[in-house]
């Protein structure tokens, strides 16, 4: 680094920045919820990114520097809001515009990942202490989260929340994806995915179903990035493996033998109010599951615990369609019901989405919205039962990141991003010659498709920066394998 660079504002915002996002990754939602101003964090990103979306109508150097065919689509996408506000009689100094609109805004991340790309050299420390996160996030959510962290997220956050398993499924993503991309050999990323994944896997299976298939299609698909090295070093990756599947033994044991020990115990001590909130509009069944002495079945209403399908008359679906009701053409498949044209299953955390996901689609067509969408001026109709609103009433959350999009931008925004993001994995492929880009985009991909994943701030923000920051890596060769 120059002398003259050394105290530049260029360099303050780069270390600034990857600090950020490193907490981010750690602290997850408490952290965009820390208010300054009086306004969230989260709210001051979003506001970020609509500003520096503006400035993609401008020459400027960072949109230069990809590929015509993805800034024009992205220019067409911003484009398209104010028109879609106008013709919506929506306003555009309401910030719940810009709120509803954010799968818009997060774009712009990818730029910020390639800005830092093209600046890493500013950073002052290895780009591999984002490896620290992923660590730290297991400590701090099953092993030991400090009071004095506690304390300070209760007096200044608007939330005090642990990571879901889809914020700890990105964490673990994105550090080995990272890992493999920026190392020059294969030994230390291999280890580190092995470990990882052998101790992390146990807890988002703890944590929630929905992470795990998406965390086995990274591990399979990163495994096979390995497959060069693995025949070739096969004692010592036979070692490792061996290795992984001991800590893997160990943290099972832990996750679901000791999970009273775990932090969540002093978080619960800590806010004793937050029991009775989690216990009665937090769907708990897998903790009620595994830890059944912690409490008693009999008092969560039963919305909230797994509804089970009687095997009775099959024009009747009971516990989950009214039973006095007679229905038609019934058929039942799997964890499914199909009834009368509308798909159900006894699953409730699937049913709670199939349902919201169908009303939206139904809703749109009846109102003839369909290649529109509501825009960004009003809550998603299907959102607006009380039931779906959350305990605390502020749930809007559709729950799937495509349905988002086809609920406020219609088929028309639905089009226009899923070309967006074909044109990226096109522009790797004809810089790279493979789909390796693919490995790190599918798993955060998927998951989106069953929760609020990209419907907050902080995992839109994590996902398109690195996104961006990976596009101008070459691959390894191999050559790499010596």
């Amino acid at each position: 680094m120059k002398t003259s660079e050394k105290y530049s504002t260029k360099v303050v915002f780069v270390n600034l920045f990857i600090l950020l996002i490193s907490m981010i990754m750690i602290f997850g939602r408490s952290l965009t919820g820390v208010k300054i101003l009086g306004y969230r964090l989260g709210e001051i990103i979003i506001l970020f990114a609509f500003l520096w979306s503006l400035t993609l109508f401008t020459d400027n150097p960072v949109s230069r520097s990809i590929d015509k065919k993805i800034i024009n689509l992205h220019r067409v996408i911003v484009f398209s809001f104010f028109v879609y506000v106008l013709i919506s009689s929506g306003s555009f100094i309401d910030p719940y515009t810009y709120k509803s609109s954010s799968y818009i805004w997060s774009l712009i991340f990818i730029y910020l990942g390639l800005y830092l790309y093209e600046h890493n050299h500013l950073f002052r420390f290895d780009m591999k202490i984002l490896l620290i996160p992923l660590p730290l996030t297991y400590v701090l959510s099953s092993v030991y989260y400090p009071k004095f962290i506690q304390r300070f997220f209760i007096n200044y956050s608007d939330v005090l929340d642990f990571l879901k398993a889809s914020d700890l499924l990105l964490v673990f993503v994105v550090t080995n994806y990272m890992y493999f991309i920026v190392s020059k050999s294969y030994k230390s990323p291999f280890i580190y995915l092995i470990i990882s994944g052998s101790i992390f896997f146990p807890y988002m299976a703890f944590k929630s179903k929905g992470a795990i298939l998406p965390g086995i299609i990274f591990l399979v698909l990163m495994l096979y990035q390995y497959k060069n090295f693995i025949f070739k070093k096969k004692s010592y990756s036979l070692a490792v493996l061996l290795i992984g599947l001991l800590l893997f033994s160990v943290s099972s044991l832990r996750t679901f033998g000791g999970f009273e020990n775990i932090s969540y115990g002093l978080f619960f001590s800590e806010r004793e109010e937050d029991i009775k909130m989690h216990e009665e509009f937090t769907n708990f069944q897998s903790i009620v599951k595994t830890q059944a002495d912690r409490y008693d079945p009999d008092e969560i209403p039963d919305r909230y615990t797994t509804q089970e399908i009687e095997n009775v008359d099959e024009d009747k679906f009971l516990n989950i369609i009214p039973p006095e009701k007679e229905y038609k053409n019934v058929r039942h498949f799997w964890i499914f019901t199909l009834a009368d044209s509308r798909l159900y299953s006894k699953e409730t955390n699937i049913d709670y989405r199939l349902q919201i996901w169908q009303d939206v689609i139904i809703d749109l067509n009846i109102q003839n919205r369909l290649f529109t969408g509501y825009a960004y001026n009003e809550i998603i109709p299907a959102m607006t039962p009380p039931e779906r609103r959350g305990w605390d009433g502020s749930n809007e959350n559709v729950h799937n990141y495509l349905v988002n999009i086809f609920a406020r931008g219609g088929i028309f925004h639905l089009f226009l991003l899923l070309t967006f993001y074909y044109q990226i994995i096109s522009y790797w492929k004809r810089k790279n010659n493979n789909l390796l880009i693919v490995v790190y985009m599918v798993p955060i991909f998927f998951t989106s498709l069953f929760d609020v994943t990209m419907e907050s701030v902080r995992y839109p923000l994590i996902y398109f920066t690195f996104l961006g920051f990976f596009m101008n890596f070459k691959t390894k060769t191999k050559e790499d394998l010596n």
